[in-house]
Protein backbone atom coordinates (compact mmCIF):
# COMPACT_ATOMS: atom_id res chain seq x y z
CA UNK A 1 0.00 0.00 0.00
CA UNK A 2 1.35 2.95 -1.29
CA UNK A 3 1.26 5.57 1.70
CA UNK A 4 -0.06 8.76 1.25
CA UNK A 5 2.66 11.86 0.37
CA UNK A 6 3.69 14.91 2.03
CA UNK A 7 2.83 18.23 0.53
CA UNK A 8 5.91 20.28 2.06
CA UNK A 9 4.54 23.70 0.37
CA UNK A 10 1.61 23.42 2.92
CA UNK A 11 3.59 23.25 6.01
CA UNK A 12 5.62 25.90 5.09
CA UNK A 13 3.82 28.55 3.82
CA UNK A 14 1.84 27.53 7.27
CA UNK A 15 5.35 28.35 8.99
CA UNK A 16 5.50 31.47 7.50
CA UNK A 17 2.15 32.70 8.50
CA UNK A 18 2.91 31.72 11.72
CA UNK A 19 6.10 33.76 11.62
CA UNK A 20 4.32 36.75 10.25
CA UNK A 21 2.02 36.44 12.84
CA UNK A 22 4.63 36.66 15.79
CA UNK A 23 6.16 39.87 14.04
CA UNK A 24 3.99 42.04 16.03
CA UNK A 25 4.68 40.64 19.55
CA UNK A 26 8.45 40.09 18.89
CA UNK A 27 8.44 44.08 17.72
CA UNK A 28 6.51 44.73 21.36
CA UNK A 29 8.90 42.58 23.36
CA UNK A 30 11.94 44.66 22.77
CA UNK A 31 13.46 47.40 20.23
CA UNK A 32 13.77 47.53 16.48
CA UNK A 33 16.79 47.66 14.44
CA UNK A 34 16.60 51.22 14.07
CA UNK A 35 15.70 52.20 17.49
CA UNK A 36 18.77 50.42 18.38
CA UNK A 37 20.85 52.16 15.70
CA UNK A 38 19.58 55.61 17.23
CA UNK A 39 20.51 55.45 20.24
CA UNK A 40 23.82 54.29 19.28
CA UNK A 41 24.03 57.18 17.16
CA UNK A 42 22.96 59.63 20.19
CA UNK A 43 25.06 58.34 22.77
CA UNK A 44 27.89 58.76 20.24
CA UNK A 45 26.95 62.18 20.12
CA UNK A 46 27.10 63.11 24.17
CA UNK A 47 30.77 64.02 25.05
CA UNK A 48 31.23 62.27 27.96
CA UNK A 49 31.66 64.12 31.51
CA UNK A 50 35.36 65.95 32.23
CA UNK A 51 37.08 63.74 35.13
CA UNK A 52 37.78 65.86 38.26
CA UNK A 53 41.50 67.47 38.33
CA UNK A 54 42.47 66.99 42.04
CA UNK A 55 43.47 70.06 43.42
CA UNK A 56 47.49 71.23 42.94
CA UNK A 57 49.86 71.24 46.24
CA UNK A 58 50.55 74.37 47.20
CA UNK A 59 54.36 75.39 46.58
CA UNK A 60 56.60 75.98 49.58
CA UNK A 61 59.52 78.75 48.99
CA UNK A 62 61.73 80.29 50.90
CA UNK A 63 59.97 83.93 50.16
CA UNK A 64 57.51 84.59 53.02
CA UNK A 65 54.15 85.02 52.15
CA UNK A 66 53.01 88.96 51.61
CA UNK A 67 50.83 89.24 54.18
CA UNK A 68 47.44 91.08 53.99
CA UNK A 69 46.92 94.55 53.31
CA UNK A 70 45.50 96.51 56.38
CA UNK A 71 41.83 97.29 56.09
CA UNK A 72 41.54 101.00 55.61
CA UNK A 73 40.39 102.82 58.91
CA UNK A 74 36.57 104.54 58.05
CA UNK A 75 36.39 107.64 57.71
CA UNK A 76 35.71 110.05 60.59
CA UNK A 77 31.98 111.95 58.74
CA UNK A 78 31.71 115.04 60.56
CA UNK A 79 28.52 117.38 60.42
CA UNK A 80 30.80 120.02 59.18
CA UNK A 81 34.56 120.74 59.22
CA UNK A 82 34.24 123.12 62.11
CA UNK A 83 32.86 119.95 64.47
CA UNK A 84 36.91 119.01 64.49
CA UNK A 85 38.38 120.02 67.15
CA UNK A 86 35.04 121.34 69.11
CA UNK A 87 34.50 120.60 72.55
CA UNK A 88 31.30 118.35 72.79
CA UNK A 89 29.19 120.99 75.29
CA UNK A 90 29.77 123.81 72.08
CA UNK A 91 28.65 121.16 69.33
CA UNK A 92 25.93 120.13 71.70
CA UNK A 93 24.78 124.40 71.93
CA UNK A 94 25.97 124.85 68.45
CA UNK A 95 23.62 122.17 66.23
CA UNK A 96 21.96 124.35 64.36
CA UNK A 97 25.04 126.32 63.21
CA UNK A 98 26.67 122.67 62.26
CA UNK A 99 23.92 121.83 60.39
CA UNK A 100 24.10 125.26 58.63
CA UNK A 101 20.66 126.17 59.44
CA UNK A 102 19.54 129.16 57.02
CA UNK A 103 16.70 130.26 59.28
CA UNK A 104 17.13 133.43 62.13
CA UNK A 105 17.88 131.51 65.85
CA UNK A 106 16.30 132.75 68.91
CA UNK A 107 18.31 134.94 70.48
CA UNK A 108 18.92 132.51 73.52
CA UNK A 109 19.88 129.53 71.58
CA UNK A 110 22.42 131.93 70.22
CA UNK A 111 23.11 133.28 73.29
CA UNK A 112 24.10 129.84 74.79
CA UNK A 113 26.00 128.51 71.89
CA UNK A 114 28.76 131.65 71.93
CA UNK A 115 28.82 131.78 75.81
CA UNK A 116 29.89 127.71 75.35
CA UNK A 117 32.67 128.23 72.65
CA UNK A 118 33.83 131.37 74.68
CA UNK A 119 34.28 129.38 77.64
CA UNK A 120 35.28 125.98 75.71
CA UNK A 121 38.29 128.66 74.60
CA UNK A 122 40.15 129.21 77.74
CA UNK A 123 41.09 132.68 76.81
CA UNK A 124 42.20 135.55 74.44
CA UNK A 125 43.12 139.13 73.98
CA UNK A 126 41.35 142.33 72.73
CA UNK A 127 41.80 145.33 71.29
CA UNK A 128 38.67 147.55 71.81
CA UNK A 129 37.56 150.73 70.47
CA UNK A 130 34.59 152.78 72.14
CA UNK A 131 32.77 155.65 71.02
CA UNK A 132 30.41 157.48 74.16
CA UNK A 133 29.26 153.79 75.57
CA UNK A 134 29.41 153.15 79.22
CA UNK A 135 33.28 152.81 79.20
CA UNK A 136 34.74 156.45 78.23
CA UNK A 137 35.82 156.79 74.52
CA UNK A 138 39.12 155.80 73.11
CA UNK A 139 41.10 152.57 72.87
CA UNK A 140 42.01 149.94 74.98
CA UNK A 141 43.41 146.50 75.44
CA UNK A 142 42.57 143.49 77.25
CA UNK A 143 43.88 139.79 78.68
CA UNK A 144 41.08 137.63 79.80
CA UNK A 145 39.99 134.20 80.82
CA UNK A 146 36.86 132.92 79.87
CA UNK A 147 37.10 129.50 82.48
CA UNK A 148 34.97 128.58 85.86
CA UNK A 149 37.20 131.74 87.29
CA UNK A 150 36.83 134.47 85.00
CA UNK A 151 39.44 137.14 84.95
CA UNK A 152 40.48 140.38 82.59
CA UNK A 153 43.05 142.92 82.70
CA UNK A 154 42.11 146.18 80.65
CA UNK A 155 44.16 149.22 80.20
CA UNK A 156 43.85 152.33 78.50
CA UNK A 157 46.32 152.78 75.96
CA UNK A 158 46.37 156.81 77.72
CA UNK A 159 47.53 154.58 80.82
CA UNK A 160 44.62 156.65 82.36
CA UNK A 161 42.58 153.81 83.16
CA UNK A 162 42.92 150.56 84.03
CA UNK A 163 40.12 147.24 85.01
CA UNK A 164 41.25 144.24 86.77
CA UNK A 165 38.95 140.94 87.49
CA UNK A 166 40.79 138.07 89.73
CA UNK A 167 39.34 135.75 91.83
CA UNK A 168 36.17 137.69 92.36
CA UNK A 169 37.82 140.90 93.22
CA UNK A 170 37.19 143.86 90.66
CA UNK A 171 39.20 146.99 90.68
CA UNK A 172 38.48 149.96 89.08
CA UNK A 173 42.02 152.39 88.98
CA UNK A 174 42.57 156.27 87.53
CA UNK A 175 45.51 157.90 87.69
CA UNK A 176 46.54 157.06 91.51
CA UNK A 177 43.22 155.91 93.01
CA UNK A 178 41.88 152.50 93.03
CA UNK A 179 38.14 151.61 93.72
CA UNK A 180 36.19 148.30 94.65
CA UNK A 181 33.24 148.15 92.46
CA UNK A 182 30.43 147.25 94.19
CA UNK A 183 26.76 148.19 92.51
CA UNK A 184 25.33 148.79 96.41
CA UNK A 185 28.22 150.80 97.82
CA UNK A 186 28.98 154.34 97.63
CA UNK A 187 29.09 157.18 94.26
CA UNK A 188 32.13 156.34 93.56
CA UNK A 189 31.85 152.36 93.90
CA UNK A 190 28.60 152.51 92.20
CA UNK A 191 30.35 153.86 89.27
CA UNK A 192 33.42 151.72 89.14
CA UNK A 193 30.84 148.69 88.88
CA UNK A 194 29.27 150.70 86.00
CA UNK A 195 32.72 150.92 84.47
CA UNK A 196 33.63 146.92 84.92
CA UNK A 197 30.35 146.01 83.89
CA UNK A 198 31.15 147.79 80.51
CA UNK A 199 34.13 146.34 80.11
CA UNK A 200 33.30 142.63 81.09
CA UNK A 201 30.70 143.22 78.22
CA UNK A 202 32.58 141.82 75.04
CA UNK A 203 35.13 139.44 77.33
CA UNK A 204 32.69 137.73 80.36
CA UNK A 205 30.68 135.00 78.23
CA UNK A 206 27.64 135.62 80.75
CA UNK A 207 27.24 139.45 79.90
CA UNK A 208 27.84 138.78 76.02
CA UNK A 209 25.27 136.10 77.03
CA UNK A 210 22.69 138.44 78.13
CA UNK A 211 23.64 141.16 75.65
CA UNK A 212 22.74 138.66 72.80
CA UNK A 213 19.37 137.63 74.56
CA UNK A 214 18.49 141.33 74.42
CA UNK A 215 18.23 141.24 70.95
CA UNK A 216 15.81 139.41 68.46
CA UNK A 217 16.29 136.32 66.26
CA UNK A 218 19.63 136.39 65.25
CA UNK A 219 20.24 136.11 61.29
CA UNK A 220 23.31 133.98 60.36
CA UNK A 221 25.95 134.14 57.25
CA UNK A 222 27.79 131.61 56.68
CA UNK A 223 31.16 131.60 54.84
CA UNK A 224 31.94 134.99 54.88
CA UNK A 225 35.38 136.51 54.77
CA UNK A 226 37.33 137.98 57.90
CA UNK A 227 41.06 138.56 57.29
CA UNK A 228 41.05 136.02 54.69
CA UNK A 229 39.60 133.05 56.83
CA UNK A 230 36.11 132.13 56.86
CA UNK A 231 33.83 132.70 59.52
CA UNK A 232 29.77 133.00 60.44
CA UNK A 233 28.17 136.34 61.23
CA UNK A 234 25.74 136.00 63.72
CA UNK A 235 23.27 139.63 63.36
CA UNK A 236 20.71 140.86 65.87
CA UNK A 237 18.81 143.87 66.23
CA UNK A 238 18.21 145.30 69.35
CA UNK A 239 14.73 147.22 70.17
CA UNK A 240 14.65 149.43 73.35
CA UNK A 241 12.42 148.27 76.13
CA UNK A 242 12.24 151.59 77.55
CA UNK A 243 12.81 155.01 76.26
CA UNK A 244 16.10 156.15 75.61
CA UNK A 245 17.19 152.38 76.16
CA UNK A 246 19.91 151.19 73.67
CA UNK A 247 18.78 150.54 69.86
CA UNK A 248 20.72 149.08 66.94
CA UNK A 249 22.48 146.20 66.27
CA UNK A 250 24.84 143.50 67.68
CA UNK A 251 26.85 141.53 64.98
CA UNK A 252 29.63 138.41 66.05
CA UNK A 253 32.02 137.30 63.85
CA UNK A 254 32.94 133.55 64.62
CA UNK A 255 35.56 131.56 64.21
CA UNK A 256 35.50 128.44 62.66
CA UNK A 257 34.41 127.13 66.56
CA UNK A 258 31.94 129.44 67.29
CA UNK A 259 34.31 131.78 69.43
CA UNK A 260 34.10 135.49 68.42
CA UNK A 261 36.63 137.55 66.45
CA UNK A 262 34.76 140.28 65.96
CA UNK A 263 32.43 142.04 68.64
CA UNK A 264 30.49 145.07 66.93
CA UNK A 265 27.32 146.61 69.30
CA UNK A 266 26.27 150.01 67.62
CA UNK A 267 23.24 152.21 67.77
CA UNK A 268 21.98 155.26 70.10
CA UNK A 269 21.08 155.86 73.70
CA UNK A 270 18.90 158.67 74.41
CA UNK A 271 19.62 159.79 71.25
CA UNK A 272 23.35 159.69 70.93
CA UNK A 273 25.38 157.38 68.87
CA UNK A 274 27.15 154.79 70.82
CA UNK A 275 29.42 151.79 69.87
CA UNK A 276 31.50 149.17 70.90
CA UNK A 277 34.33 146.92 68.41
CA UNK A 278 36.41 144.72 70.07
CA UNK A 279 38.42 142.84 67.45
CA UNK A 280 39.42 139.50 69.42
CA UNK A 281 42.98 137.11 68.84
CA UNK A 282 44.51 134.53 70.76
CA UNK A 283 42.35 132.05 71.64
CA UNK A 284 43.74 129.19 73.92
CA UNK A 285 45.56 131.44 76.23
CA UNK A 286 46.14 130.43 79.50
CA UNK A 287 49.20 132.31 80.34
CA UNK A 288 48.90 134.97 83.33
CA UNK A 289 46.81 137.82 83.18
CA UNK A 290 49.00 141.45 82.55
Amino acid sequence: MTGRKRRPGRYRIAALCLAAGMVPAVAACGPTADQIASRETTQTTVPPAPAPVPPQAKVRTAEPEPEPAPEPEPMQVSVSGAQAGMAEEVQAACQWLLREEARPFPSADAAECVASAMRAGNGAQQTVATTASWLPPGSYTMDFRTGSDFGMMLRSTDGELEISVESGMRTLRTGDSSVRADASGGAEESYAAVLVDAAELTANPDRLAGLIKSGNPASVEYAVDYMGVSATRLTAVVEPENPGDFSGALTLTLDELYRPLLIEHAGRTRGIATSIRAEITGWGSTGPLR
